[in-house]
């Protein structure tokens, strides 16, 4: 039912601006041109679908899923590559069940080009598949006589409306507006936006009735049916048809308000209804205001000529529960308007606890910054200072937020990833903005650094101090924002720890508070996690509720998004989970930063208030990327926000309170214990980061052999795997030590946004591919590079010895292990090479050696997922060809060369004494 309605009311809101358009077979979208045809006419079928419009030779994709109603969600989503037929490109796809509802749009993967209905985003073209319901009608009468008529037909068929003038419904004659006997009739616009027919016709005089059926020219198919507009109800007979009585009066009502979202039992309210009276002159009128049966009368009110409002007050003694009321408008025993006045919300709070809503802000901006320092992007400072125009000045979305916070009474949770904090840092220590020639200046794009500079101060510092008020509580995040389920997964848990400890030191560094919850980038999440935050002493985060909550196994209790949840793991370890409301954060996401302040704010506190009548004392969270909204919805969003913060503000206290996330789980207990969590996120997949397409395997497989490379090297130094790595604001984004900086470039390369921008479903711009791997590459270039400098001096093969002369020019010592081989059997044994110093290394029992290898002994468990295949010694550092009987012409001073003699004849003797007490063991020898 609630489908019917949305589809209803937005039906009669867009239908009329639409009606102009074009036939049903063909549908203008600014440049392009989109045809579609349905065959067969009955029963299950295809649809083909052509546009013309795109150059020959691109890439077209029709990218097309199942809704459940026009505009609706979609599932089965699929992309089926289109065809040239010399004008167009066209697709067929299907079959189709009967009354399927399919909706598409197309995709130019050449040119990365997205076409939506009439170019509007999220708008799609709609069809019902030989709808069995044919003949579902809405009508509508305008305050001029005219109405509007829709009906769901079979597309792209050609409908005409008969219609004619009668004395009332049922079986009565029909007339023409002329009032000849007989029928008129009006082509009908198919819309593809809704799926449905529309015209309009008239006007009429009041109180006249109209019946009428429609004809499907194509099919030649009459339907005679009728439709209860009230139910929705269609009944189809051979001789049924549609019918309505073209009711309206000179005085329209055109809306109502009241002076509060909600009001509780026994307060007094008002209602404002705002009516147009196009009498020409004062009217006089009584009013009855009807709410659940009790009636409220107004009398001998005058409402003057055009636009006027009508301050109706009364008192709310009705029982908690959301009421429709009913406006009835008297003048001289004659009813001049009716109206439905919009829902009335009436709570009770006796003996009833507050729900809490807890708003987590989640603000993120990957690593901008090439290896070398120089800037690459300027949405840092964009969104720190130069968003939009705010009371005359120009902010940024992160400032804004702190402005309204330290304005509003209201309590939230937010994090600022460390990445974000960590550029921060960097401006503010440097003082500079050194920017790659290939993007605009922070000149050019009017950006004042002096400015910048400030907001930034002004941010961090009013975070500071509304944390330690307790107002806003801060949480941390793994430092680079990586996709934690993907990592674990890899096998790579290591670095996720040290990202996490990263996170805590940053977040601690700059806000001055230890975070003990921690938001999980993109609410990706599987069980190993679970022990992961215990071991970084993070006691809670936040997931989305549609992702995780059905598919979880339950412990105890009963699981729902209105409570503290313990998550456990298999050996016990448990971590606290705030599961968010997905439809509430959802429309902060899409709707309510994209609408008028009034209605967000009417709209946020209705939704409380809903929760309220059937869970008080529930905890609700809303969890979303804090920036987006406001950077997506420039013009509308700032005002946007600062009703939701006012609203918040003015309307807690009885019935709801605002609670930072420790706030609510301090003051809520646990309703349920759950283990196995699926792994997931909130986008349900894990798809947006890891799908198979190209360019992502590519990101995935680089991070794998750049890591493989650098836990070889740095267990070769014998140095920590996955450091903690410090990371000074003034070689950013550098470290102290040349390998903690290559362990930070890894972390870097885990990031999320690399591969979530690249290719389907999000195509953001390359240069987020080329971010990723342009750190992986520096670290595998670099490590390449480190190991050149360990060379073979000298060697000398002699018989069943071997003597080698190796050279480590690196500032480190190598704990490696020599294996030489002669391609039968090998000879393995651990060495120590000390910085810039030639090692003599002889090696006795191998006979005519062909091959010598440097291997870092590093295990499969160490590694994780890794490119490159191991053996029993570890990864190949070096590798260097022998010649039997010969020695290496590489330079060296007599010194080394004597050494290497001296070396030679030491393994001989070595090895002929011990050839002398074997043969003396065995009794040859006496």
């Amino acid at each position: 039912m609630t489908n019917k309605i949305i589809y209803t009311v937005f039906l009669l809101l867009i239908v009329a601006v639409l009606l102009a358009a074009p036939r049903a077979h063909a549908q203008s979208s600014c440049l392009y041109i989109v045809s579609f045809n349905v065959t067969p006419t009955s029963g299950p079928a295809y649809i083909t679908v052509a546009i013309t419009g795109l150059p020959e030779g691109h890439e077209v994709y029709l990218h097309w899923g199942i809704e459940p109603y026009p505009q609706g969600p979609w599932s089965s989503v699929t992309d089926t590559l289109m065809t040239w037929n010399g004008t167009s490109y066209v697709a067929t796809i299907g079959p189709f069940q009967p009354g399927t509802w399919v909706a598409w749009v197309f995709h130019d993967a050449t040119t990365n080009t997205w076409i939506n209905y009439q170019c509007v985003p999220f708008w799609n073209w709609n069809v019902d598949v030989n709808p069995p319901n044919q003949g579902y009608t809405w009508a509508y009468v305008y305050p001029n006589g005219s109405i509007l008529i829709t009906v769901l037909g079979r597309t792209p068929d050609n409908i005409l409306l008969w219609y004619g003038l009668t004395s009332g419904p049922g079986n009565v004659p029909w007339y023409t507006t002329s009032g000849a006997p007989g029928a008129m009739n009006a082509t009908m616009t198919f819309n593809p936006l809704w799926g449905n027919y529309s015209v309009m016709i008239g006007p009429f005089k009041p109180g006249q009735w109209v019946q009428w059926v429609y004809w499907d020219t194509t099919t030649n198919t009459w339907l005679h049916c009728s439709t209860n507009l009230i139910s929705g109800v269609v009944t189809c007979t051979p001789n049924g048809n549609f019918a309505i009585q073209d009711v309206y009066s000179p005085l329209v009502f055109i809306n109502a308000t009241y002076s509060r979202y909600v009001y509780l039992v026994g307060q007094n309210a008002t209602v404002y209804v705002l009516f147009k009276n196009e009498f020409g002159e004062p009217v006089t009128v009584n009013m009855t205001l009807t709410v659940n049966n009790e009636e409220f009368n107004y009398y001998d009110i005058t409402i003057m000529p055009g636009y006027y409002t009508v301050a109706l007050n009364f008192t709310v003694n009705m029982p908690q529960g959301i009421y429709t009321p009913m406006l009835t408008v008297y003048s001289l025993g004659t009813t001049l308007t009716q109206a439905s006045l919009p829902s009335l919300y009436v709570l009770n709070t006796t003996g009833k606890p507050p729900i809490s809503l807890v708003i987590v802000w989640n603000m993120h901006q990957p690593l901008y910054i090439e290896p070398n320092g120089t800037w690459e992007q300027a949405w840092v400072l964009l969104h720190t200072c130069h968003d939009f125009l705010w009371n005359g000045t120009w902010v940024g979305a992160y400032e804004l937020q702190a402005l309204l916070l330290s304005e509003y009474n209201v309590s939230v949770t937010i994090d600022f990833t460390p990445v974000l904090l960590y550029q921060w840092e960097t401006i503010l220590t440097e003082g500079t903005f050194p920017y790659s020639p290939a993007w605009p200046s922070p000149s050019t794009l009017n950006v004042n650094m002096t400015q910048c500079l400030e907001a930034i101060n002004y941010t961090i510092s009013l975070y500071r101090e509304l944390a330690q008020e307790g107002r806003v509580e801060i949480l941390t995040v793994p430092f680079y924002h990586p996709l934690q389920a993907i990592i674990y997964d890899n096998g790579w848990q290591s670095d996720l720890l040290a990202q996490i400890l990263m996170g805590e030191e940053m977040t601690e560094e700059v806000f001055g508070v230890r975070a003990t919850g921690a938001w999980t980038p993109e609410m990706a999440f599987n069980m190993g996690l679970v022990h992961l935050y215990n071991e970084t002493g993070i006691e809670f985060t936040i997931l989305d509720a549609q992702a995780f909550l059905p598919y979880a196994t339950v412990v105890s209790g009963t699981p729902s998004p209105y409570g503290p949840i313990i998550v456990e793991d298999s050996t016990g370890e448990q971590v606290i989970v705030l599961f968010r409301d997905t439809d509430l954060s959802n429309a902060f996401s899409f709707a309510y930063f994209s609408q008028s302040p009034q209605v967000t704010a009417r709209e946020l506190i209705h939704y409380l208030a809903r929760i309220y009548m059937q869970n008080p004392g529930a905890v609700i969270v809303v969890a979303l990327d804090g920036e987006n909204p406001l950077i997506f919805n420039p013009t509308t969003g700032p005002a946007d926000l600062q009703a939701i913060y006012q609203v918040l503000s003015e309307y807690q206290g009885t019935w709801f309170i605002t609670q930072t996330a420790s706030e609510a789980i301090e003051t809520h207990k646990p309703i349920a214990i759950l283990t196995n969590l699926p792994e997931s996120s909130w986008a349900l997949n894990l798809n947006n980061w890891n799908n198979g397409y190209p360019g992502k395997v590519e990101i995935w497989r680089s991070v794998a052999l750049a890591r493989e490379y650098l836990v070889a090297f740095t267990k070769a130094v014998g140095m920590p795997i996955s450091p903690v790595v410090p990371l000074p604001f003034n070689i950013t984004p550098n470290s102290t030590n040349p390998i903690y900086t290559l362990w930070n470039y890894l972390y870097i390369a885990e990031g999320s946004d690399w591969t979530w921008q690249t290719g389907p479903p999000n195509y953001g711009p390359a240069w987020f591919q080329e971010q990723a791997l342009t750190y992986t590459s520096a670290i595998i270039n670099t490590i390449e590079d480190w190991l050149s400098q360990v060379k073979l001096v000298k060697y000398v093969v002699k018989d069943d010895a071997v003597v080698l002369q190796i050279y480590n020019g690196l500032n480190y010592t190598l704990y490696v292990t020599l294996v030489v081989g002669n391609g039968t059997y090998t000879i393995a044994k651990p060495i120590v090479l000390k910085p810039h110093h030639i090692m003599t290394i002889p090696v006795i029992g191998i006979e005519n050696a062909t091959i010598a290898q440097l291997y870092s002994p590093i295990t499969d468990n160490e590694l994780g997922d890794h490119p490159i295949p191991i053996n029993q010694y570890g990864f190949p550092l070096a590798t260097f060809a022998l010649s039997h009987g010969n020695s290496q012409a590489i330079s060296a001073t007599q010194g080394e060369s004597s050494e290497l003699i001296t070396g030679l004849i030491a393994v001989l003797l070595s090895a002929s004494v011990i050839m002398m007490i074997l043969l003396i063991q065995r009794g040859i020898l006496r």
